[in-house]
């Protein structure tokens, strides 16, 4: 039978389950690894780069190397603290400070194995832990994936919309979307501010113009990177973006990965 704790490159070199603490003794702790807080029950403050703010069963806090994390118990907290790295980082798009994992019964799952192997240092045990961890990230990357594909749904499936002007902005929205527009410019062809104009988008749609801007130009760019070879610069282009950089940018922060990593997770 083959192993499957070897399907991943992350190797584990801490793990830690504390259950209950009242209070961290350092409020402030920098690692040399990537890792982890994994919150099974209570609140904590935390800060990790510029991001700031609460976390509790459902988020998972990720630093990275060499970053200071600041921490602050808000109520008694049980958690799993775990250190890894990956023999080729290129590869993956980790996210850094707070991520939200829907799927709560899975969760609880994955984190019942951790417990198990809490206090296990075992090569094989190491092994499991991070293909627990590797699981993880993955369920984190199809829940994410699924948010932006409803979110692009929401284009293609408009409800009846009572706004004129709305109706006839997202005609002009589909027809210069890949253009140099901007929301000022399209506000103003409407004769309205750029505030009067993404309050009655908002209002109408649910999502503001920019949002729908950014899907129409993403959806775009993803049938680019699968179904041709352009560069990045040359997608960016005919997306609408002035260079690849700024498309990798917004692509990246939406899709939590590259568009080459896309490109090449996805292509066929």
């Amino acid at each position: 039978m083959s192993d499957l704790s070897t399907i991943t490159d992350l190797k584990i070199h801490q793990h830690s389950y504390w259950n209950p603490i009242i209070q961290f003794q350092l409020s402030e702790d920098t690692y040399p690894h990537w890792n982890i807080f994994c919150i099974e029950d209570g609140i904590f403050e935390f800060q990790v780069m510029d991001q700031r703010g609460e976390a509790q069963f459902g988020d998972i806090i990720f630093c990275p190397p060499n970053i200071p994390l600041k921490r602050k118990a808000v109520t008694p907290l049980k958690f799993h603290f775990l250190r890894f790295s990956f023999q080729n980082i290129e590869n993956y798009a980790l996210p850094i400070g707070k991520i939200k994992i829907h799927d709560h019964e899975r969760l609880s799952s994955t984190y019942s194995h951790l417990r198990s192997l809490a206090f296990n240092e075992t090569e094989l045990s190491n092994k499991w832990k991070a293909h627990l961890i590797y699981d993880l990230l993955q369920l984190y990357n199809i829940e994410n994936q699924h948010n932006i594909e409803n979110q692009i749904l929401t284009i293609d499936n408009q409800p009846q919309i009572k706004d004129p002007i709305v109706a006839k902005a997202i005609t002009y929205l589909h027809e210069h979307a890949f253009t140099n527009i901007t929301i000022g410019s399209i506000a103003a062809h409407f004769g309205l501010s750029p505030v009067q104009f993404t309050r009655r988008f908002q209002t109408s749609i649910g999502i503001p113009p920019i949002e729908y801007l950014t899907l129409l130009r993403l959806r775009k760019a993803r049938t680019l990177l699968l179904e041709t070879d352009y560069t990045i610069d040359d997608i960016a282009n005919r997306c609408g973006y002035s260079n690849g950089f700024y498309l990798s940018r917004i692509f990246s922060k939406k899709m939590k990965m590259s568009p080459s990593q896309f490109r090449k997770i996805h292509k066929i």
